[in-house]
């Protein structure tokens, strides 16, 4: 008994836990108050986990400042909006989904999608998928939240412009209710528009190991970061021969196992491409993050490619927030569990002015004591449900010895 005593006095502190941050910057001083992109450079972005959620920005004092997340993904200026064909929209109660299917018979390239939604949740996760012919799937986005847009009315617009462009004939979109009130889909769009030039910044230059006897007819290029970086792009420069077309693959490699993991990214959904003399060899990714990558090339009977130069970019993050004149600010970020922030300045985010000046950070330091910066308790749905089994499981022996011991002295 006094074993699970003790269990049970200190299983919420092995649970329960306020989350920290592992570095801090500070942020370049603004001339006057007002709304500003924070650029946030790959040596700050390259410790960020997937979701870029692990940042906060704050005061001096220590208050935390809202902002909104503003990537060059996201800015693109609307030409026109184009309603679509829905051939299936139906809720599935038993699943706790709606799906809706999509028709493209005319093989439109679609880079978005807009969906009109009766009023519900303002945080929706999506798996969205494409096909030719409904067999065969492409996975475009899987398990995905996304945030409808701010609406005082009975319907609300949810868009998703971040999809790979690409004209499948079909897309398959699922909503997950996820035991709250069901997502009903009036009407679903795309908007064809005038794309601004993305804007990439350079991450610190790979070294590159170039190997032509390993395997034959090919060459093996490992190319390798300092640090692990998040990669939007790679360009591949070719000293010789003058002519060449050869298949590439991009591959990473388990570190456990040594064996290879075909690299998955977003280029109209192919897993290899081509390196030519008549192209610029630039390889479009989707946010890849490695510190090592193995680049594959099929010579055939051909003399080797080689390579002079390589080069990974990302596509350029900033952070939109208020800052007031003569005031220091600093953003702390660093820590893999971190949720994303849920703040009020998303929906009003057509009141912030587009154009908006630079600031930089500087002085990135690692916290030697990470430091908790929030009240906010986050706990991991695998602790907490150990912790309840346990705590149900001391409840049932503690209520089973008081019982045989009551029956006991009921005999006697």
């Amino acid at each position: 008994m006094k074993k699970l005593f003790i269990i049970l006095v200190f299983l919420p502190s092995m649970v329960w836990g306020q989350y920290f941050f592992q570095y801090k910057a500070d942020i370049q001083k603004v001339d006057s108050t007002g709304f500003y992109n924070i650029f946030l450079p790959p040596a700050v972005t390259s410790k960020l986990n997937y979701k870029f959620s692990d940042i906060r920005v704050y005061d001096i004092r220590g208050k935390e400042i809202p902002y909104i997340r503003d990537t060059e993904k996201n800015r693109f200026k609307t030409a026109k909006r184009e309603k679509l064909r829905v051939i299936q929209n139906e809720h599935k109660t038993a699943k706790k989904y709606t799906v809706v299917m999509i028709h493209n018979p005319e093989h439109k390239q679609i880079s978005n999608l807009a969906f009109i939604i009766k009023n519900t949740d303002a945080q929706i996760w999506v798996n969205i998928s494409a096909s030719n012919d409904l067999k065969n799937w492409q996975i475009l986005k899987n398990n995905v939240r996304y945030q409808k847009e701010f609406s005082d009315s009975a319907t609300a617009q949810l868009l998703i412009n971040d999809l790979p462009e690409a004209n499948y004939e079909y897309y398959r979109v699922i909503f997950f209710d996820y035991n709250r009130e069901p997502i009903i889909v009036l009407n679903a769009y795309t908007f064809y528009v005038h794309k601004k030039q993305k804007e990439y910044v350079e991450v610190p230059h790979p070294q590159f190991f170039q190997d032509d006897t390993t395997e034959p007819q090919k060459t093996i290029v490992k190319i390798v970061f300092k640090e692990p970086q998040y990669i939007d792009k790679i360009d591949f420069k070719i000293k010789s021969p003058e002519y060449y077309l050869r298949k590439a693959e991009l591959t990473t490699r388990d570190t456990s196992t040594g064996k290879k993991i075909r690299l998955q990214y977003y280029f109209h959904n192919q897993k290899e491409f081509y390196l030519c003399s008549d192209s610029s060899n630039e390889l479009l990714l989707s946010r890849y993050y490695a510190k090592e990558i193995y680049l594959v090339v099929d010579n055939n009977n051909n003399e080797p490619l080689v390579f002079e130069d390589i080069r990974a970019y990302q596509l350029k993050e900033h952070l939109i927030a208020k800052l007031e004149r003569g005031k220091r600010y600093v953003i702390k970020f660093g820590n893999q569990n971190v949720p994303a922030p849920i703040y009020d300045l998303k929906y009003f985010i057509n009141k912030i002015p587009s154009n908006r000046p630079e600031v930089s950070v500087y002085n990135i330091v690692k916290l030697s004591n990470p430091q908790t910066e929030s009240k906010q308790l986050y706990i991991k749905p695998v602790y907490l449900w150990t912790a309840l089994i346990i705590v149900l499981v001391i409840m049932i022996v503690i209520s089973v010895r008081i019982f045989t011991k009551y029956k006991t002295d009921e005999l006697t």
